[in-house]
């Protein structure tokens, strides 16, 4: 999920993700996805505008502003959370150290983040999705997440924030906003230009939604975690009758009354429909990005690991 710190873009990790059909590799079979880019797992909309701002004059001399604002919130945070939470590590929670290590390879990331465990009665976790060269990158989970959750779930929800991490959606997505503050006074153009930015939000976590499939390899499980987040109960279980919850919502809005349907789509929200976030990636599950992904990688995977 993304959160604001200091009035500057953190990232908050909304669950990671999502389900689909039984075929997905399991746990035994993960492969470590080596020279993976975030362009190739990235939302299109969260693509383009990425790719638009990275070619955008000046570019260069804002993202260094921007980090070095969004490092002085990270310095805030670590200290923070050195002081009222628990920093995860070979000798505390090392189960849970190892989880995030192999996430973190999985996707290819050069350094593993920092892992804290908040106390929190909310299931959550969040990232700042910043990466320096000084410090390692920061993911927080909560205590109610890992109580609610299994291993593999928590692998997956993990997965989730380091997609965020991998796209760097604070720096660019902070970039976007002081891009179209300018406009935000316009008629017309200013709405248009805030739409878009909200959208662009959204793309994002379909974005890490993708990430937690990637570092997950089970639909399943991707699936439960995804399903225990959002009933608020580790009782839920069945994820594949929330799949088919999300298909029926995809026809009854199909069918539904067009005002009803541009209701639903005018609603401000930090993240998309649950419903929406399973068929948006199972969609991408089924297509060829996904297979092109995992599938040309898994020849390199020890039957017998």
């Amino acid at each position: 999920m993304i959160k604001h710190l200091a009035g500057l873009l953190l990232v908050l990790c909304a669950s990671a993700t999502d389900a689909l059909s039984s075929s997905a590799p399991g746990a035994a079979q993960r492969v470590k996805l080596a020279g993976i880019s975030a362009s190739q797992f990235r939302h299109p909309l969260d693509r383009d505008l990425t790719d638009f701002l990275r070619r955008a004059p000046l570019s260069g001399l804002a993202e260094g502003g921007i980090r070095r604002a969004l490092a002085v919130a990270e310095q805030a945070t670590r200290l923070d959370l050195l002081s009222s939470s628990v920093k995860v590590s070979e000798e505390q929670l090392p189960e849970l150290h190892a989880t995030m290590a192999d996430a973190a390879a999985t996707l290819d990331l050069s350094t593993v983040p920092e892992l804290y465990v908040q106390n929190s009665p909310m299931a959550n976790a969040y990232t700042l999705a910043l990466r320096s060269e000084d410090r390692p990158p920061l993911v927080v989970v909560t205590s109610a997440l890992l109580d609610r959750c299994n291993e593999d779930e928590v692998r997956a929800i993990i997965g989730h924030e380091l997609g965020h991490l991998k796209s760097d959606h604070s720096l660019y997505l902070t970039l976007g906003g002081l891009a179209a503050a300018p406009l935000r006074g316009l008629p017309l153009v200013g709405g248009q230009a805030e739409r878009l930015l909200q959208e662009w939000r959204l793309a994002a976590e379909y974005t890490c939604d993708r990430a937690a499939l990637l570092v997950a390899q089970d639909v399943d499980v991707v699936a439960g975690a995804m399903l225990k987040l959002f009933a608020g109960t580790a009782r839920a279980t069945n994820a594949k009758a929330f799949i088919d919850q999300a298909r029926e919502y995809d026809r009854l809005l199909e069918s539904a009354n067009p005002l009803v349907r541009n209701s639903i789509r005018m609603q401000q929200r930090t993240h998309p429909l649950p419903v929406r976030r399973l068929a948006e990636l199972e969609k991408w599950f089924q297509g060829e990005a996904y297979a092109g992904i995992v599938g040309s990688r898994s020849s390199d995977v020890d039957p017998a690991r």
